[in-house]
């Protein structure tokens, strides 16, 4: 029997939690680092610590998933030489901070903040993992600042974060090394108060940089071309779409990752490859691997009513293209870019009943 964990981080082992600072405003270049003089002392506090972000991240609904890419690898060769021994934690976190300041001082929009660099493991999933988070601390709780530890922790979730990136480091040596893993990608970002910026998701130098919203609108628009090329007929678009939908959601809901290829093989199961090759090309360029957004992703689906009087069908895409507007009181349905026989025939009558 699986042993039951009672108190909030008692499934986690704790290894290392260090914090640093860098100050810098919105508008400028400077930045001010501060470093800790050393790592935290792992006591309850920060075990309680851990345990509710480790909690509040996974609840998150929209991560954005990817793997390293190549383009700026200093993160992964930071990290790289603390997992083969090259140096101590203490170290890897100061070129980490050194690293970041760097990506801030190229960018003028950025801010700055508490860096907050935790080591665990998780001991019902036997999963090693990194977490990396921006917090500001405005408040002024939750981080001391004179002495860059942890103050008053109460009620700590990520909506005290600003941006939070994990690293599964475990599925990290597991899929570098073509080992079997049950995942394709080992990182993840959420959001707290602020959107997943573009300089931190380089900082760390993620293959796949675009956010949840963006991801999936860029899906939705190569099935949309798709389904006319391949001139489905209504209903086939209808069911191709619910398909999508269920599978996409489930994953969503279950913090799966929403494969490309999956999707192709429903959309087009004699020729499996054929929708993500269409995919990827420049025009729409859908990642392998999307982040969904559980709102944005309802737009596959179609709005069906009818009464006694009358019957409405319409793909909901057509909300987000403004194309159907419902008024701000919420009784008027405007429909834009009417056929030109829809538009004559109901003039006909309109004549008719004058």
């Amino acid at each position: 029997m699986a042993k039951k964990f009672e108190k909030i981080g008692e499934n986690l082992e704790v290894k290392n939690i260090v914090i640093h600072q860098l100050l810098k405003d919105a508008g400028n270049r400077l930045v001010n680092p501060k470093a800790a003089d050393n790592l935290l002392t792992i006591g309850e506090k920060e075990k309680t610590f851990l345990g509710n972000l480790d909690k509040s991240y996974h609840k998150k609904s929209s991560p954005i998933y990817g793997i390293f890419a190549e383009e700026n690898p200093k993160f992964r060769d930071c990290l790289i030489d603390y997992i083969n021994g090259d140096c101590q934690f203490y170290d890897f976190s100061i070129n980490v901070m050194n690293h970041y300041k760097i990506v801030l001082e190229n960018t003028v929009a950025a801010t700055g903040g508490y860096m907050i660099i935790c080591e665990y493991r998780n001991i019902i999933t036997s999963n090693d993992l990194l977490l990396i988070l921006m917090i500001n601390n405005k408040e002024g709780f939750v981080i001391d600042e004179k002495s860059l530890t942890l103050d008053n922790i109460k009620n700590l979730d990520l909506s005290k974060v600003d941006v939070a990136c994990l690293i599964n480091l475990t599925e990290w040596v597991n899929i570098e090394n073509n080992l079997p893993s049950e995942r394709k990608t080992y990182l993840s970002f959420v959001k707290g108060m602020k959107e997943v910026s573009y300089y931190f998701m380089s900082f760390i130098d993620v293959d796949n940089k675009n956010t949840s919203t963006e991801s999936t609108k860029r899906l939705i628009t190569a099935i949309e071309a798709y389904a006319d090329i391949e001139q489905w007929d209504r209903n086939t678009k209808i069911n191709k779409k619910n398909k999508v939908f269920t599978y996409c959601h489930d994953c969503i809901d279950n913090k799966k990752e929403i494969l490309l290829s999956t999707i192709s093989s429903i959309l087009n199961p004699d020729n499996p490859e054929h929708f993500q090759d269409f995919a990827t090309e420049e025009a729409y360029r859908v990642s392998e691997i999307i982040s969904g957004d559980k709102v944005r992703m309802k737009f596959l689906k179609t709005i069906t009513y009818s009464d006694k009087e009358f019957k409405i069908e319409f793909d909901t895409k057509l909300i987000l293209d403004n194309t159907i507007v419902l008024d701000g009181s919420g009784n008027k349905l405007t429909i834009k870019n009417i056929s030109p026989i829809l538009r004559d025939k109901i003039k006909e009558l309109s004549n008719k009943n004058a």
